[in-house]
């Protein structure tokens, strides 16, 4: 055995005893929480009328989700980028609007730089439509430069500015379509 595949051997090792002892877990939360002292977000409430650009965060099993989203700012002119996060490794490469799992770090967080693109663009509007909940997702989320972040967490603790209950209808598309009629209906109640 090679002194290289004795450090590959060592890190899986680390990883999974770290992933026991919920290592990995502490120390990923840890960096979310610095990076939410950084980050000084401030909800704006968007007027659908003057929104022009819109970011979406989505998984390919959302596929169908993403494009109702983006055919429906699309339609108004807005400008709409979506980001693809893949929970398993693909066969194909992708490109920069796209995260696979050999794109993050042991804490399963983004490598440095791969993100930064989408996250950096100032959003009226980010819609995360993944399904999954999970570090990586809530690490971009938080991350995003976006004026109002609009999604759906468990978690008492996350990084929306409106988390739409979804109950036991898991289903990206109705997803997609409740965070319109919500935004719809906070513009209701904004403009009166």
């Amino acid at each position: 055995m090679n002194l290289i595949s004795l450090k590959i051997d060592f890190h899986q090792s680390f990883i999974k005893f770290a992933e026991r002892m919920g290592i990995r877990e502490k120390y990923a939360n840890r960096r979310l929480l610095k990076t939410e002292l950084i980050i000084n977000h401030s909800p704006q409430v968007p007027d659908l009328d003057s929104v022009k650009k819109v970011g979406i965060i989505w998984e390919p099993e959302g596929k169908n989700a993403y494009h109702f989203i983006k055919e429906f700012f699309s339609e108004r002119g807005v400008v709409v980028r979506g980001f693809c996060v893949y929970n398993e490794d693909v066969n194909f490469a992708t490109d920069t609007n796209s995260l696979t799992p050999k794109e993050l770090d042991w804490l399963k967080l983004p490598k440095q730089g791969r993100i930064d693109t989408f996250t950096q663009l100032k959003f009226d509007i980010l819609l995360n439509i993944a399904l999954s909940q999970n570090i990586t997702l809530d690490f971009i989320t938080l991350s995003t430069q976006a004026k109002f972040k609009v999604g759906w967490s468990q978690k008492e603790k996350n990084y929306l500015d409106l988390n739409i209950n979804i109950g036991q209808n898991r289903d990206a598309l109705f997803l997609a379509k409740q965070q319109i009629f919500y935004l719809g209906q906070l513009n209701q109640k904004t403009s009166k």
